[in-house]
């Protein structure tokens, strides 16, 4: 088993929405982190799965896992576009597509 650390940027630019860092600079605020766990060496799928599920969690009304739960009641809005979620050493940005 292997912990995957886990921390969620809200990009709190005022036009974040239009991508990340597309029209003005980032301006991220680290609203969560949290640990996931992979069932062995994690893989690119396992990787790729953790993201979903961050993303599901944060954009649900009502999560089910403990830290979107905590994340919820710290009040912050859901992952949106230019958003950056960060596993282990890897950033990725929440894109307007795809």
């Amino acid at each position: 088993m292997h912990e995957l650390t886990t921390t969620v940027y809200l990009n709190q630019a005022r036009l974040h929405d239009l991508g990340f860092g597309r029209f003005e600079p980032a301006k991220l605020y680290a609203a969560a982190g949290f640990t996931l766990t992979a069932t062995g060496q994690p893989s690119t799928e396992q990787i790729k799965a953790s993201l979903e599920t961050v993303f599901a969690q944060l954009n649900i009304d009502t999560p089910d896992q403990p830290w979107a739960l905590k994340y919820r009641l710290a009040g912050h809005r859901s992952l949106s576009v230019g958003d950056v979620v960060v596993i282990g050493e890897t950033a990725w940005a929440c894109a307007p597509t795809g």
